[in-house]
């Protein structure tokens, strides 16, 4: 049976995060059930009820792997997007920032910045192409 680009992407992402990445526990927050995380993640760093934003891997059972965007809060990792469903996936720490950092960010091209730089690190640009991995793959 031929795999999903979402499988590939999955296998190759979960060997890179165990051998590259700092594995995280994340706390479930409030369940905003949009697919906007990095504006849930920003809204909370600048309503400072979160210290920092932090770019993650989660790995969703049964589902693929995605970028995606938290926050850090006094003394854990909070998710506000996925709310309860968070208990379920399994995150690894790409970066951390503070709000300084990112004030005059483009939150929708910071998430495809981090999407896009990940893929690389994962496939070479052959691979990508003869796979046709795109960013709706990670």
């Amino acid at each position: 049976m031929k795999k999903s680009q979402r499988q590939i992407v999955y296998e190759r992402a979960e060997k890179y995060a165990k051998e590259h990445l700092k594995k995280i526990n994340v706390s479930m927050g409030d369940y905003d059930g949009g697919q906007k995380c990095q504006h849930v993640a920003r809204h909370r760093l600048e309503t400072e009820e979160c210290s920092k934003l932090v770019v993650a891997l989660s790995f969703v059972p049964k589902s693929g792997v995605n970028v995606h965007i938290i926050n850090f809060g006094e003394t854990k990792y909070i998710d506000h997007t996925h709310g309860y469903l968070s208990k379920r996936n399994t995150y690894y720490l790409i970066k951390e920032y503070e709000l300084e950092e990112i004030k005059d960010e483009n939150m929708s091209k910071f998430l495809t910045h981090h999407k896009e730089e990940m893929l690389n690190k994962l496939f070479t640009s052959k691979e990508r192409t003869d796979l046709k991995i795109n960013l709706n793959n990670i």
